[in-house]
């Protein structure tokens, strides 16, 4: 009986070393686990890591694009008179126009003239820039920028980012805008046109209004020219008027004062601003709702408005409408005149009881209020001693006088200005010549005002959005439509709606 208690404690210690065991294969089993969990997490870190050094490459290439866009606009905003102009000698200083066809100076060439296979293919694609337009019938009648055996637009990237390995490279397409605002008012655009020589077609075009394409290529995390990321980016912009988003009036002079003030003026009309054969010269303010509103009082002056031909002597316009010798209005050929007391007040007055009293709002469509817009896009100056022939764009003047010396002439035929004076005086002496539009304004000086001494001629358009003082001597105004459309369609490039995208389907 002895034995019995013995076999029960071997019995016990078998059932604890079977308890070890189990201990043992259950903590061998959670290291195998952890060991598992541990592996997966690295390999979900190793992931995302790469999925965040991807996306980072992809955010930095794509704002490489992004910039190479922004540095295009500027490259051609910088040289806007010259972009689509097909002039020579464009500007006063010789300089021509980029479709002028004159050697060194053509930028642009004719899709239709690359030789390119399969261009109105809408499967076929290609590296070649006229590729860019997703819309393959619209490619034949595009150009592509090319300059010194370049296709790319010269934006400096290596002094950009130097020692970077990044790259961009920018192209461009010029669609020059065939318009008919009387065949279709609702859509006047008609599309693209190539035509810059014959004028008596409908789609001929003068590059006044244009589109440009821009296709930026970037790369990122470069070795050479093999790069680890890539964005493709597109986008449209278009030249816009400084008074695209107002009514520019289509008539010589505006005025919201009292007109005409004392002194002498010759006005030539805009022959068809009533309509067919309805001329118009002065648009004034009889407004009485409007602080300035005034009706016209032709008594004290001297003042006459005659026909185009009648004030040149000619039967057709000069090339440059620029007076060939001694142009006047004679009393006989005159539509409305004052002399010596005797008045005769025709047609092409126009003392409007509708006429807005926020002229600059009319003109620019920005309130008055809010002029900084405007003045924004504009080369701000505090006078005007530094306007010459060789002046183009838009100018702002702010400060106490704006004085056109005597003898000076302001912009030029083929490139002329639009001054906006918001200077206490504006003063032209005698002899100046202007060339565009000038639209003298109180939106910085209140009772600002317009004094004209000795003769002096404006082509194109005068706005007085302030007071009228004094004329001594003749002041002319002859009635431009093409400097008036060029010298008011310099407000900037604007993208247009629908214009930009991240992919392109054609361009490879």
């Amino acid at each position: 009986m002895t034995q019995f208690p013995i076999q029960a404690n071997k019995a016990a210690e078998g059932i604890k070393h079977q308890q070890g065991v189990v201990t043992t294969f259950t903590g061998v089993l959670i290291l195998v686990m952890l060991t598992l969990m541990m592996f997966f997490a690295l390999r979900v870190g190793v992931f995302d890591q790469r999925n965040s050094a991807n996306d980072m490459r992809q955010k930095l290439v794509f704002h490489r694009a992004e910039s190479g866009i922004q540095h295009a606009k500027e490259f051609f905003w910088a040289h806007r008179k010259l972009v689509a102009s097909p002039l020579e000698d464009k500007l006063p200083n010789g300089t021509d126009g980029w479709l002028s066809g004159v050697t060194g100076a053509t930028r642009w060439v004719k899709c239709s003239d690359a030789g390119l296979a399969g261009l109105t293919d809408a499967s076929t694609k290609g590296v070649h820039p006229c590729f860019g337009d997703p819309n393959p019938l619209m490619r034949p009648n595009l150009y592509f920028y090319s300059h010194s055996g370049s296709l790319d637009v010269p934006l400096g990237t290596d002094a950009l980012m130097p020692g970077s390995n990044e790259t961009v490279t920018v192209q461009a397409l010029l669609c020059l805008l065939d318009i008919d605002y009387e065949g279709d008012p609702d859509h006047p655009v008609q599309g693209c046109s190539t035509n810059t020589t014959d004028n008596t077609v409908g789609d001929f075009v003068d590059g006044s209004h244009y589109m440009i394409t821009l296709l930026a290529r970037a790369g990122g995390d470069c070795i050479g020219s093999d790069c680890n990321s890539e964005a493709l980016v597109r986008e449209q912009v278009s030249n816009f008027g400084a008074a695209a988003g107002g009514q520019a009036p289509s008539v010589p002079l505006v005025t919201k004062s009292t007109f005409p003030p004392s002194g002498t003026a010759e006005i030539v009309p805009n022959p068809n601003s009533g309509g067919v054969g309805v001329p118009v010269s002065v648009w004034m303010n009889s407004n009485t709702d409007c602080p300035t509103g005034s009706p016209v009082d032709p008594d004290g002056s001297s003042w006459a408005t005659c026909e185009r031909q009648e004030w040149y002597g000619l039967d057709a316009l000069p090339e440059d409408y620029t007076c060939p010798g001694n142009c006047s209005c004679t009393i006989d050929e005159s539509i409305s005149y004052t002399k010596s007391g005797y008045n005769t007040l025709g047609i092409d007055l126009v003392a409007d009881t509708d006429f807005p009293c926020d002229l600059f709002d009319f003109y620019f469509g920005v309130p008055r209020d809010d002029y900084e817009t405007v003045k924004g896009y504009a080369k701000v100056l505090s006078n005007c001693d530094s306007l010459g022939p060789n002046s183009t764009g838009i100018y702002w003047i702010s400060g106490a006088s704006c004085q056109i010396n005597s003898n000076t002439q302001v912009g030029s035929p083929n490139a002329p200005v639009l001054i906006v004076s918001a200077a206490s005086n504006t003063t032209l002496n005698g002899g100046a010549k202007i060339y565009g539009v000038m639209f003298i304004s109180d939106t910085e000086v209140a009772g600002a005002e317009l004094d004209v001494k000795g003769n002096n001629t404006v082509y194109g358009q005068v706005i007085v959005d302030a007071a009228l003082a004094s004329y001594n001597g003749t002041f002319q105004v002859v009635y431009n439509e093409k400097a008036i459309e060029q010298a008011s369609g310099d407000g900037g490039l604007g993208t247009l709606i629908g214009g930009w995208a991240d992919f392109h389907p054609s361009w490879q």
